[in-house]
């Protein structure tokens, strides 16, 4: 199972130099870009996301080195080690599943629900500790869906948890200001306490 970079996780900077500890963090997820902060081997951060660029053999994390928000940025990783887990509990999981292209997980946090969406080819966090609402189920005389939503929006871009409780899964992704659906897939290895919910 991929892992899934969740907002607030804890890291702690490391050198990759027999010469310094000293670490670069930069502005964006390569070596050519600027140098925004230099840490220290063993200063602790938190990870906000992970990429894998393409044609880049490592992983890059995007961190927040102070406690201002805009004291962020990258590193790559060979200078940072991850603290415990990086994945909510299983007992914090709402619902869990795998489609061919996407890993989505809605859990709880604080008392919010919040959905992560890890892009499986791409081997990058496309949405992390975003909040997300359960959609009322819609019936009429005429027709019944049994399908139980979540929905979590980001960047004008809506991300739709469709699922049967020990049934279908599905995974729907769509504009938010033109409703255009730019990814449908059906889901599969299903799990999670609002998943195995008896109706």
């Amino acid at each position: 199972m991929p892992t899934q970079t969740v907002t607030g996780s804890n890291a702690v900077l490391k050198s990759n130099s027999s010469t310094t500890n000293k670490v670069n963090i930069r502005a964006g997820a390569s070596v050519n870009h600027n140098i925004v902060h230099t840490g220290n081997a063993g200063d602790e951060v938190k990870i906000l996301e992970k990429l894998k660029p393409a044609g880049d053999r490592y992983t890059w994390y995007k961190v927040q080195y102070g406690n201002a928000s805009n004291q962020v940025g990258w590193v790559r990783e060979d200078v940072i080690e991850l603290r415990g887990e990086t994945n909510p509990s299983d007992a914090a999981t709402l619902l869990y599943f795998v489609t061919e292209g996407k890993t989505l997980r809605i859990y709880t946090e604080a008392g919010k629900s919040l959905m992560n969406v890890y892009d499986n080819r791409r081997e990058q966090t496309e949405i992390t500790g975003v909040v997300s609402a359960k959609i009322p189920k819609f019936e009429t005389s005429t027709t019944s869906s049994k399908f139980i939503t979540y929905v979590a929006v980001k960047d004008q871009v809506s991300y739709y948890a469709r699922f049967i409780p020990f049934g279908e899964t599905e995974l729907v992704i769509a504009g938010s200001n033109d409703g255009v659906i730019t990814y449908r897939e059906k889901g599969f290895r299903a799990s999670g306490s609002e998943y195995r919910r008896n109706q």
